[in-house]
């Protein structure tokens, strides 16, 4: 037998070797796996009561299905996005529309922004329609806020939000292109799950990173004026890929926020730090996702619940 022949038969043993040691650990060592390696978020779902800062009341239940979005009017009346409609509650009047929005928004005209995944649908108080351009063929329409001057529009496609000015003055501004020499890093969005809110207060805007698991605060032309982050599984922190998917603001800057994955609702001072938890993980479906939040003026947290088709209602403790 020649020197390659020899060294053939070697490679051909040695192979075969490896494929039976390789099978023989896959079939009888993987199901002995020690603890360490269990994933188990069972601990995490039962919330210390000391930490509840809400009680829940009777949930609003609208009368659409696939709701995905949430928003508030300033006279408090409650729209909800569903199934190729917005509804408002309680008098369940409900608007057809071409498409199911993945968010909503309303201005203090009572002009209605739907987010209909590539463009926005603008619908004026007597009904009036405006389909808005595409951002572009990436595009997925994940969050919208509005003011007096400007409607922002979170592009979870492109990792962009884009701020329409009402004079339409001009193209849409585009917010959130990295720029190191001013401290912006980019949005990081694993997912389609990209919220943003402006604050009542002093104009700016507030934007998930999500990815970061941060919250980050612009202003209006797109300049970063501070951030906060909180990773970790603790009830203090946020949780998996993507989170939290969803926020609002209470009436004194504090953040309403939501999570997926481990679903949880939580009140977060200006500061980043836990004030208290709203809704604990076992008062949710493990499967849920998409919990949209809203505030009311009273400081009353409205959360949609996909998979029970309601919004509910949360009252702070006294």
């Amino acid at each position: 037998m020649t020197a390659v022949g020899k060294n053939w038969i070697w490679f051909v043993a040695i192979m075969a070797l490896v494929l039976a040691l390789g099978a023989y650990l896959g079939n009888s060592r993987r199901a002995d796996l020690g603890k360490s390696f269990d994933y188990s978020l069972d601990e995490y779902r039962v919330v210390d009561p000391a930490l509840m800062g809400y009680a829940e009341e009777e949930p609003l239940v609208p009368s659409i299905t696939n709701i995905t979005s949430l928003a508030i009017a300033e006279d408090g009346t409650i729209h909800v996005g569903g199934e190729n409609a917005v509804q408002t509650l309680p008098d369940l009047h409900t608007i057809a529309l071409e498409a199911t929005p993945t968010s909503l928004a309303l201005d203090a005209d009572r002009v209605l922004f739907v987010g209909l995944r590539d463009h926005v649908l603008e619908i004026a108080k007597d009904g009036t329609r405006k389909a808005w351009d595409s951002p572009g063929e990436k595009t997925y329409l994940s969050s919208i806020a509005a003011d007096d001057w400007y409607v922002y529009v979170a592009d979870a496609g492109n990792r962009r939000i884009w701020r329409h000015s009402k004079l339409k003055d001009g193209p849409p501004l585009e917010i959130g292109e990295k720029d190191w020499a001013n401290d912006v890093r980019g949005f990081y969005i694993p997912s389609p799950m990209f919220d943003l809110a402006i604050s009542r207060t002093d104009g700016s805007f507030w934007a998930v990173n999500p990815g970061y698991h941060a919250l980050e605060n612009y202003r209006p032309d797109g300049m970063p004026l501070s951030t906060w982050e909180a990773s970790g599984m603790t009830i203090d922190g946020f949780s998996g890929c993507c989170n939290p998917s969803h926020f609002a603001l209470l009436p004194d800057g504090a953040f309403v926020t939501a999570e997926k994955g481990l679903p949880r609702v939580k009140v977060h001072n200006v500061d980043g730090s836990l004030r208290c938890v709203v809704a604990a993980p076992n008062q949710f479906d493990d499967t849920v996702k998409g919990l949209d939040v809203a505030v009311g003026a009273d400081g009353t947290i409205f959360v949609l619940d996909p998979n029970r088709n309601q919004v509910r209602v949360f009252k702070e403790i006294q």
